[in-house]
């Protein structure tokens, strides 16, 4: 029998795929924000602090008994993600 995702779940996998997707951008648009419109540059900085505001979030349900051991070999991907990038996004919210 199938099994129905929470809300909770549901919202996890959200996050990873948001979460992940921008994490593994950071490299790329390190090698080309400089060819971006001032504002386009500040305005990607910026957005960050909501997607770290989501991370924080995103550490509170994983540590939930709801979360699947599937989501939480993703979270630790995205932790991994996160640990080899941000120097990337430090530099770029330096800059």
């Amino acid at each position: 029998m199938a099994r129905v995702k929470s809300d909770v779940q549901r919202t996890i996998d959200r996050w990873l795929d948001y979460l992940l997707e921008a994490w593994q951008n950071l490299p790329k648009v390190e090698r080309e924000i400089d060819n971006w419109d001032l504002i386009e540059q500040i305005d990607y900085v910026e957005e960050w602090t909501p997607k770290l505001d989501v991370a924080n979030h995103l550490a509170e349900l994983v540590a939930s008994s709801e979360v699947t051991n599937e989501q939480r070999e993703r979270y630790e991907q995205l932790q991994e993600l996160m640990r080899r990038n941000r120097p990337i996004l430090e530099r770029l919210r330096a800059s």
